[in-house]
């Protein structure tokens, strides 16, 4: 059975995009459960708060700032220190939800209109899922990224309408039955009570013209639901059979790692209707025994952002907004928070485990480690905090164990510590050699694992 320690470092990474050696140390006093209802019961960032994405910044420094926050929360951007406000439950229900209620840029969505998204799933623990789908559906990003704000009575776009229902609410097939969810008819249907939003391309902002909203009855998801709109749809989806697993079944295989059976869908539904709670959600699934079961932990592998996300946190590494390779390192990775490849989002689980992926993160965990040394191990400017801790507190034949103990990853596999192991003892300690352990653990399958 995994020890206490693992079962924290767990929900960290689950709940967050992992701890520090201080949050583990805080976390073992409160146990696993403990540490949820911590991390779960911290307020909430608002939307608005100073240091947050400016609106001003350039598209790259806005993707820096947005990792940034996942990893420190609110605070002096570039200092890598963890903010006094830092909400990482927030971070990654910020972060979850990117990636089922996409959108990105690409044609005619702008960074302002990326920002504006952002702000909205930000504010997620804060309202129902209903509530959310309800404002992206008339939101800059969402009405130009799936052609809402083309959607017209005289010209209805299906766009929206089907990935509404296919990938934001309800799903294709019904998980249990196999029976379709909705059908062409019932796209067909709620394109026509999704009119009549506009896009300003003046002022950037959206506005309801009901001359371009088709009024006439309509019927969809199997009742007649008259003369509806956007409300109305929502309102139907909400309602739907599907509707109390969909949603669910997702948040469940990002927090659990694991794909939850019916019994388990249906036990989580009264947390979750009838509006989409998702704070009660997690809470309910957080404090199912299969959460912290030793099937659970490392079940999942690190996407390039978590890996990105958590290698900062361990390295205390401060260099979002100056590192002039950011973006395209991300674009490397296969995995720009604001670019994801379709309207699915990103590739998941094990997908990222191919080579070409794991050689590019070899790339960016080395520049990243070793930020201020040349090659000879020479400092030329500012180098990680960690890499001076470990370097103080440890010597060639403890730091091995130091750093993954630092790291929350005990315990790691013999062949993994016989790497770190004798690649410390490979040199004389010093800070260089100190910065290349930790680059090394930041490519172990511990680290990739979440």
């Amino acid at each position: 059975m995994a020890t206490q320690e693992a079962q924290v470092a767990h929900v960290w990474r689950r709940l967050g995009f992992s701890a520090t050696r201080s949050d583990l140390d805080a976390g073992l006093a409160l146990g696993p459960l403990g540490v949820v209802d911590e991390l779960l019961s911290r307020p909430a960032v608002p939307t608005g708060s100073t240091g947050l994405i400016p609106a001003a910044a350039s598209s790259d420094a806005s993707m820096a700032r947005t990792l940034e926050l996942m990893a420190f929360g609110p605070n002096t951007p570039g200092s890598g220190i963890v903010a006094p406000g830092y909400n990482p439950f927030q971070e990654r229900l910020t972060w979850m939800l990117q990636g089922l209620v996409v959108i990105g840029l690409v044609d005619s969505v702008y960074h302002a209109d990326m920002i504006d998204h952002l702000a909205l799933l930000r504010s997620a623990s804060t309202m129902t899922y209903r509530s959310l789908l309800n404002q992206v559906s008339t939101r800059p990003g969402m009405l130009k990224y799936l052609s809402g704000a083309t959607n017209t009575k005289a010209h209805p776009n299906q766009n929206y309408a089907r990935e509404l229902m296919e990938l934001f609410s309800l799903g294709r097939v019904d998980a249990v039955s196999g029976a379709s969810n909705y059908t062409q008819g019932d796209v067909t249907e709620v394109a026509r009570a999704l009119t009549g939003w506009a896009y300003n391309w003046s002022d950037g902002t959206t506005a309801f013209q009901p001359a371009n909203w088709d009024s006439g009855p309509k019927s969809f998801l199997g009742s007649a639901r008259g003369a509806a709109a956007v409300p109305e749809v929502i309102a139907a989806i909400a309602t739907h059979p599907a509707y109390a697993s969909f949603v669910p079944a997702r948040v469940y295989r990002e927090l659990v790692g694991l794909a939850a059976g019916p019994a388990v869908l249906a036990e989580l539904a009264p947390a979750w209707l009838p509006d989409g709670n998702l704070v009660g959600l997690v809470r309910a699934i957080t404090h199912r025994p299969e959460f912290l079961s030793d099937q659970a932990i490392m079940s999942r592998t690190k996407s390039p952002v978590e890996r990105l996300v958590s290698a900062s946190r361990l390295l205390g590494w401060g260099a979002f907004a100056t590192d002039p390779n950011l973006s395209w390192n991300m674009t490397r990775l296969g995995q720009h928070p604001f670019v994801a490849p379709n309207v699915s989002g990103w590739p998941k689980g094990d997908q990222w485990l191919n080579a070409t992926n794991l050689q590019v993160w070899c790339e960016v965990a080395n520049a990243m480690a070793t930020r201020g040394f040349i090659w000879n191990g020479t400092t030329t400017g500012p180098i990680n905090p960690t890499v001076t801790q470990v370097f103080q507190n440890s010597s060639t034949t403890t730091s091995a164990a130091y750093v993954t103990h630092l790291a929350g990853l005990d315990p790691v596999t013999p062949k993994t510590a016989a790497a770190l192991d004798a690649y410390a003892k490979a040199g004389s300690w010093s800070l260089a050699r100190a910065a290349g352990l930790l680059d090394l653990l930041l490519m172990s399958p511990e680290f990739l694992a979440n």
